[in-house]
């Protein structure tokens, strides 16, 4: 289905905005100057008023969500109406799903009954009350990676969640998701492959052994079977999606934590096919950065990208690079993440970026993501899985060396947040100016893996959008400012 906008009226670049096209009026200049007095009102002294700023944050048209995952942004409480409409069980025990009625089962209801057990199952299945950690209870990123392995079993309904998403987003005036659905869910393990590529002496050798295992996997009918299937998957899932309010385009990708003939294999199912569909966009590597294999075989994986992009060169790639910080892994593996992704493996857009500080030649390795890439900054999952916020994120350096930015969620169902609170996390730790916050908003568009033509539609939808709320807003604030 086709992005329908209908008529726009077209606005100009102002102080306070973006350039557009047209000419604005005084009235419209006088707006957008309110809007930013208000916000700047909101965000002064070292309490900023955070009712006022979220009621600010709501109204306000917030472009895109770049970086999120499908079934980590579903919320628990919608998981178990899911289950309750499959007729499965909740083990009290363990809390995981069971299919079948065992001793240890209870229904939905028993469990939503019971008031102790309804909240624990929350903490199991979310971040939800999880305080201070203290020593019975996982660290924050086991606590935060194990959530998924609960609600799984149940995840998988594509349509009827992408909807719940695209009601939520319109609701808090987001009108475009870039998610990261599923994996192809193909693999060509090979072992003998895996003993040479680790044993690999040189990078030509790396992508001969590269050539050979791609040979392999395009002879086996099992890939092309497989990629089709996922394209119906995508394509079903997609169905209803886009209208005159909003858009939804897709990320595959691979976890970094198996085998190299399993990772590379994933993620060259993934390349072909972002190439064949209309509807997904980029391929993306996820799982924890701190794993073993993932540390272990990491250069190797920024290998499989800078081959795949030379085979598929209108794929964009967005990679999970950086998420680590100081503790979590040995000084020397905060050192290369983010700049062989840039380097390496050509990322478009880096996600998270947090170990800049780290980094090796971090001042260059800056420079390199202002002119090649955008970063995407998740304030509160970088609170919860890493322990940093406030002044110890590099969103400070980022902004301060012009780095492009966008604002994103992550898994809003896990950590039980949204666009609109990330925003506020941004205003109220941080105080950008409104000139800044617009710039980030605009560039959940110019940064996206959009054609084009839908970039220009959603900006063109965004320039209305912001006429809207600034008249509106100017409005509120002559109560706000007198």
């Amino acid at each position: 289905m086709k992005f329908r906008l209908g008529i726009f009226i077209v606005a100009i670049f102002t102080i306070v905005g973006c350039s557009t096209l047209g000419i604005k009026s005084n009235a419209e200049f006088d707006n957008a100057f309110k809007t930013a007095a208000l916000y700047e009102k909101l965000i002064e002294g070292e309490s900023p008023n955070i009712a006022q700023l979220t009621l600010f944050f709501s109204k306000m048209p917030k472009g895109g969500d770049l970086h999120n995952h499908y079934s980590g942004s579903i919320y628990a409480e919608t998981y178990l109406d899911w289950v309750a409409d499959a007729g499965y069980w909740i083990d009290k025990e363990t809390f995981k799903i069971s299919k079948v009625k065992t001793d240890s089962s209870i229904s939905v209801d028993q469990l939503r009954s019971d008031t102790k057990l309804y909240r624990k199952l929350l903490t199991f299945w979310s971040d939800k009350d999880y305080q201070n950690h203290y020593h019975l209870q996982l660290p924050p990123d086991a606590c935060f990676f194990n959530t998924f392995s609960y609600f799984g079993p149940i995840s998988q309904s594509y349509h009827k969640g992408l909807m719940i998403l695209k009601e939520r987003a319109i609701k808090e005036n987001v009108s475009f998701i870039e998610i990261m659905l599923k994996s192809v869910g193909y693999s060509y393990p090979d072992t003998s492959f895996d003993e040479k590529i680790r044993n690999a002496a040189s990078d030509k050798s790396i992508f001969l052994l590269f050539d050979e295992l791609s040979s392999k996997i395009d002879a086996d009918d099992a890939f092309k079977n497989t990629i089709h299937a996922f394209i119906k998957t995508i394509e079903a899932a997609h169905k209803g999606i886009d209208d005159d309010q909003f858009m939804m385009r897709y990320q595959t990708y691979a976890s970094r934590n198996s085998s190299p003939s399993t990772v590379f294999s994933a993620l060259y199912s993934a390349f072909k096919a972002v190439e064949q569909s209309d509807f997904l966009v980029g391929v993306n590597i996820v799982g924890p950065e701190n794993g073993v294999v993932a540390i272990a075989d990491y250069k190797l994986h920024m290998h499989m990208f800078a081959y795949l992009n030379k085979k598929f060169p209108n794929v964009n790639r967005a990679l999970h690079a950086g998420e680590l910080t100081l503790g979590m892994v040995r000084p020397k593996n905060l050192k290369f993440h983010i700049s062989q992704a840039i380097q390496i493996a050509n990322a478009q857009r880096i996600g998270h970026g947090v170990d800049l500080p780290y980094e090796e030649n971090a001042i260059s390795l800056l420079r390199e993501i202002k002119e090649k890439s955008a970063v995407e900054i998740c304030f509160t999952s970088n609170e919860f899985i890493l322990g940093v916020k406030g002044n110890d994120h590099p969103y400070l350096i980022y902004s301060a060396y012009g780095v492009p930015v966008v604002i994103c969620t992550d898994d809003s169902g896990v950590s039980r947040n949204n666009l609109t609170g990330e925003y506020v996390l941004l205003a109220a730790r941080y105080k950008p100016s409104y000139k800044t916050v617009k710039e980030y908003v605009y560039n959940s568009i110019k940064y996206s893996f959009l054609s084009e033509r839908n970039k220009d539609l959603l900006t063109h939808f965004l320039d209305v959008r912001f006429e809207k709320f600034e008249a509106e807003m100017s409005g509120y604030s002559d109560s706000i400012l007198k």
